[in-house]
């Protein structure tokens, strides 16, 4: 089976560089996320940047209502099992954490360096003084975080999200890219034992989901063999009744042999009439998300030495990019 690259990166951490040289050696294409959103928007006849800002809007009032950012999820989901069977590719960004972590085709990557190596490098990418540095670094983190937290479920920085952290302020960029290579060679080892026919299951899987999200249905789904597992993600009054109207419909899919419909964590609450769903503010889960980004960032370096000040001098040398 084809093994896949997904390497998502902090601001100013050396990403785009080690994805390039990853890209020179193995020749295999760099897929962007914005390449997905715009191959998700032709195949389903929806405007890229329309299905963009509706998962910006995930967390919003209105999307409570309408479910674009599921249906977005859903349809992007289908967009990436069909790049999956496909060549061997780099995926650059947050899309590759989409899919389900077992027996997943895709290595993911972390690529993350502390705070005064993301400084050292903003400050040399553009004429600004410290301050702004500071406050362009903060600035794109927490668009980033706020843009996808609730796409991918809040766990843009889980230790279990990631096959592999790679401290980018440890080492250069082909240093982390031979590191990130040897380690894709053992995930492909792991994969050819235990993965035959995840292909297939995430294809079934991404057409139920987009079948039952365009009928207005927030449901997720996973597939093993034809057999199909709906989790339902909100409170109903009548769970018996939602999961026969499911099955109908699931059931019209090819290649569909058994469907099992299963309460989701969020399912079960105090009253279903109460409609207040109390989150986490969006400031208290960035600092805590940051102290778990610090926190895998911390444990890789442990098993690196630092950068001599040569090497981070001839680092800085070539024009620096912004990822």
């Amino acid at each position: 089976m084809t093994t896949h690259l997904c390497i998502n990166g902090e601001a100013f951490a050396r990403t785009q560089k080690i994805v390039d040289w990853i890209a020179s050696r193995t020749g295999w294409p760099i897929v962007s996320d914005h390449d997905l959103i715009e191959a998700a928007g032709q195949r389903f006849n929806i405007p890229a940047d329309r299905l963009e800002r509706c998962m910006r809007a995930s967390g919003g009032v209105l999307n409570r209502l309408t479910h674009g950012a599921e249906r977005s999820v859903a349809y992007l989901k289908s967009v990436l099992a069909d790049k999956l069977a496909q060549e061997p590719a780099v995926f650059h960004g947050f899309m590759g954490l989409l899919l389900p972590r077992q027996n997943s085709p895709v290595m993911t990557v972390l690529v993350t360096a502390d705070t005064d190596f993301r400084l050292q490098r903003a400050l040399h990418a553009a004429p600004m003084d410290k301050r702004q540095a500071k406050k362009m670094i903060a600035r794109r983190d927490r668009t980033e975080f706020s843009s996808y937290r609730h796409v991918v479920d809040g766990q843009r920085f889980d230790a279990h999200t990631y096959d592999t952290v790679v401290p980018s302020d440890r080492m250069n960029a082909e240093s982390a890219g031979r590191l990130i290579l040897e380690q894709l060679v053992q995930f492909e080892m792991r994969a050819q034992t235990n993965t035959a026919g995840v292909l297939d299951d995430l294809k079934l899987a991404s057409q139920v989901e987009v079948s039952l999200c365009e009928r207005g249905y927030h449901v997720s789904a996973t597939a093993e063999k034809g057999r199909v597992r709906l989790t339902v993600n909100q409170p109903v009054l009548f769970l018996n009744r939602l999961a026969r109207k499911l099955e109908r419909q699931v059931r019209r899919i090819e290649g569909v042999r058994q469907v099992e419909t299963k309460p989701g964590p969020n399912f079960f609450q105090a009253d279903v009439y109460r409609r207040c769903r109390f989150e986490v503010p969006a400031e208290l889960a960035f600092r805590s998300f940051a102290r778990c980004r610090q926190r895998l960032h911390d444990q890789a370096a442990e098993q690196f030495p630092e950068l001599s000040p040569r090497q981070v001098r001839s680092e800085q040398r070539p024009a620096i990019q912004l990822l």
